[in-house]
């Protein structure tokens, strides 16, 4: 074995406490990169013990501010994406909301999937800029983007095939089913785009970059409403397309995302720089990055199912309610109004909380972590309030359909007292996840989902009968247990004392 292999395989499992000359080897001898002077071995143990970049020298609000402003703008327009899509199915008919609804629980499986790949190679990444070990940080992206292509490839074919029978199995008939199925199979098409948008996206706020992937996405809804407006409503031969045209305008705005990506993460404007050498496959930091995202997937994939099962129950009552499933899909865009800030504060805990244990100072990541969740609670505790005055009013920001103006306000009172929780469950997870705790994460999501949330839901829809109202009712009941249940981890501190 030659000493260049020999030094790698040293510094790939480095961790935060045991920074040795294994590091300045590989600087040395496995990488020929020209990068800033904070790779040198001096700078493996932090000796002013700040966080580098753009958060040096700033006060913790500062830092929280700056981490959490621009993903709260790109949630926004996250949000807008979805909502765009729901507001045009919401003005064409029924059966386009209720495709679209079941459409979007599988886009958001093939969401998990890939960014359980982006989970764990941020926890990598943020603990790399916090020890200022950039190299480690730019090893973790090359790795991560291609295990992400890989995956949205299989992810993409695997719903492309099963894209009818998944469109049955959830009670879809006639135009409904129709719909979904072309839906399903355009969108799993740009699915390799989507692994490099999301997961790429997520590398660079991990390295404390969050205005590059804000911009990304605000190109990605300008496309998307356009194209899609235009296949929806334009003139013939480019209107007229339906539902159809909403999936291609949201593939379109996908594949765009992605190339823009590319282009930051190769001209290193974020902070961490993805170059050719760091596509070979490395499997010690590839083994790094599995550790944290197989228990993040696990994890997903058991809160996916739960709620999978929930659209199913959904879709039982709606054989005598034909609107609940697209009065479900309208609740849960407008709730996403009150949870997309407290996603960006959760963002920014999970950055701090990483960067600040890699740093080696627990007490300040702890502290980052309950001013981000003093703020996330703040502001879903307001939306609640609105949530309970106004839903009508909201409601009809997204529909004219009377069947959805008659049942969906309803959902939005049933949630309104149950924000604070939410928001707990939102901040203290991400954070837990940031630092490398994914582990017990999974084993929380999955006793909340599968002991609370399925066994309510089914018990209150279908035993008492009390139809889609039932179901939220044990949608919010399981919300406050799991903000209880995270916030119960994040007071024992077992998740500080992680090692990634």
């Amino acid at each position: 074995m030659n000493r260049n292999l020999e030094t790698t395989e040293a510094m790939a499992e480095f961790s935060p406490n045991d920074a040795t000359v294994a590091e300045s080897e590989l600087v040395a001898d496995a990488d020929t990169e020209s990068e800033s002077a904070s790779d040198s071995p001096v700078a493996a143990v932090p000796i002013n013990r700040e966080l580098s970049g753009k958060l040096a020298g700033k006060t913790l609000p500062q830092q929280v501010l700056i981490l959490a402003i621009w993903p709260f703008l790109e949630q926004l327009l996250n949000f807008l994406v979805g909502f765009v899509d729901t507001f045009l199915a919401g003005h064409l008919s029924v059966a386009a909301t209720k495709a679209i609804a079941v459409a979007a629980y599988i886009g958001w499986l093939m969401g998990i999937i890939l960014m359980s790949v982006g989970i764990g190679a941020s926890a990598v990444i943020a603990r790399a800029i916090g020890g200022k070990h950039k190299r480690v940080a730019n090893a973790a992206l090359g790795q991560a983007m291609v295990m992400s292509v890989v995956l949205g490839f299989i992810a993409g074919g695997a719903i492309f095939l099963l894209a009818p029978w998944v469109s049955r199995f959830m009670e879809l008939t006639g135009e409904s089913l129709d719909i979904c199925i072309v839906y399903l199979r355009i969108f799993a098409v740009a699915g390799p785009a989507a692994a490099i948008l999301f997961v790429g996206g997520a590398c660079l706020r991990a390295a404390g970059d969050t205005r590059s992937p804000f911009v990304v996405l605000a190109i990605v809804n300008v496309v998307n409403v356009i194209v899609s407006a235009l296949l929806v409503y334009g003139p013939a031969p480019i209107g007229g397309y339906g539902a159809t045209g909403i999936a291609i305008g949201t593939a379109a705005a996908w594949v765009v995302g992605a190339l823009v990506t590319l282009v930051v993460l190769i001209g290193g404007w974020g902070g961490i720089r993805l170059r050719l050498i760091r596509l070979r496959p490395h499997w010690h930091t590839m083994k790094r990055i599995v550790r944290v995202a197989s228990a993040n997937l696990a994890e997903s994939l058991g809160m996916w199912l739960g709620n999978f099962a929930v659209v199913k129950m959904v879709g039982i009552v709606g054989i005598t309610s034909s609107a609940a499933l697209g009065a479900h899909l309208i609740g849960v865009r407008l709730e996403a109004i009150s949870y997309l800030p407290c996603m960006a504060l959760g963002t920014a805990a999970s950055t701090l909380a990483g960067q600040y244990l890699g740093l080696g100072d627990p007490v300040r990541a702890k502290r980052a972590v309950r001013l981000c969740w003093a703020y996330g609670a703040l502001v879903m505790g307001v939306m609640g309030v609105l949530f309970w005055i106004i839903p009508d009013l909201l409601v009809r920001m997204v529909t004219d359909e009377q069947a959805l103006l008659d049942s969906a306000p309803d959902l939005l009172r049933i949630c309104a007292p149950v924000q604070v929780f939410f928001a707990t469950a939102i901040v203290l997870s991400n954070a837990i996840r940031g630092a490398g705790d994914t582990r017990a994460a999974m084993y929380l999501t999955y006793f909340s989902t599968w002991c609370i949330r399925i066994p309510m839901a089914y018990v209150f829809a279908v035993v008492l009968d009390w139809g889609l109202n039932g179901v939220w009712l044990a949608l919010c009941g399981e919300l406050v247990l799991r903000g209880i249940i995270f916030g119960a981890r994040f007071l024992h501190g077992g998740w500080a004392k992680v090692e990634v």
